[in-house]
């Protein structure tokens, strides 16, 4: 079920399918909550899945108060108290990421475990933060088109977009949909954001990283370095997959996720 509910000054819409435990699942950078539409479908009989579509992405409108993961983060709260969900696992993918990252520094007591799918604990160094500035003015520039058509083949691995080009040209035509200046923003949000390594160090939660071993966005060796901090962490290497996983290896992916979400009745 499609719904949306106003917050800051902003429409924002996700759906809501199934029952049973609730699983929260965030996309990433210039994508939309259709991202998972195949990926939940195995998960729907035992499974409350929520996916939101961050402000200024998909249905939800950007809104002048959402430019940076904390307040994205916000976004989500949002959501979850309109459900009247005391607890859920939250899932992001990528940007979707930190979003979930800024949300469990907070609102930990909120969660039932944190997931970060091709995503990371750290913040930006400087030759990446430059990257994300070029990005907002690129995009400034030439038009949301111009940049999805250099994102997305860069997300996969070359044997894949040989393989999927139908696919890859119908992510590029969603995110040619994106405004400008949300790509913009997100893009600069994302080299604003603080380094949330703490909150892995600090968490009693099942911690799930899904990392691609040909990513480019998330390099491996930089993920590796994620995977002892948390007291529990659940690592699933996805040796086929670059920075699309829930794509690339979506049954690895998934299993993933289970074992991650049964944990805790173990």
């Amino acid at each position: 079920m499609e719904k949306t509910i106003q917050h800051l000054e902003s429409t924002i819409s996700y759906s809501v399918e199934g029952a049973g435990e609730t699983l929260l699942l965030l996309h990433g950078f210039c994508e939309d909550k259709n991202i998972w539409s195949e990926f939940k479908q195995p998960l729907l009989p035992k499974t409350k899945i929520i996916c939101i579509d961050l402000p200024g992405f998909g249905k939800s409108l950007p809104g002048k108060n959402h430019t940076s993961m904390v307040l994205m983060a916000e976004a989500v709260l949002a959501v979850l108290n309109e459900e009247q969900i005391e607890k859920c696992f939250l899932l992001g993918h990528s940007m979707g990421g930190y979003v979930t990252l800024a949300f469990a520094n907070k609102y930990a007591d909120q969660l039932k475990g944190i997931g970060l799918f091709h995503s990371s604990c750290f913040a930006d160094d400087e030759l990446k933060k430059e990257t994300r500035k070029k990005v907002a003015e690129f995009v400034l520039k030439n038009g949301s088109r111009a940049f999805a058509d250099q994102l997305f083949p860069t997300l996969f691995t070359p044997e894949f977009v040989e393989k999927n080009n139908e696919l890859i040209f119908s992510l590029e035509e969603k995110a040619a949909t994106i405004s400008e200046q949300s790509i913009a923003n997100s893009s600069l949000a994302m080299a604003a954001r603080n380094d949330l390594s703490e909150v892995l160090k600090g968490t009693n939660l099942p911690v799930l990283m899904i990392i691609g071993e040909k990513d480019l966005a998330i390099p491996f060796e930089r993920s590796m370095m994620m995977t002892h901090l948390p007291t529990t962490a659940i690592i699933c290497m996805l040796e086929q997959s670059a920075h699309m996983g829930m794509l690339e290896e979506p049954a690895k992916s998934l299993q993933s996720v289970i074992d991650w979400m049964n944990f805790t009745s173990t």
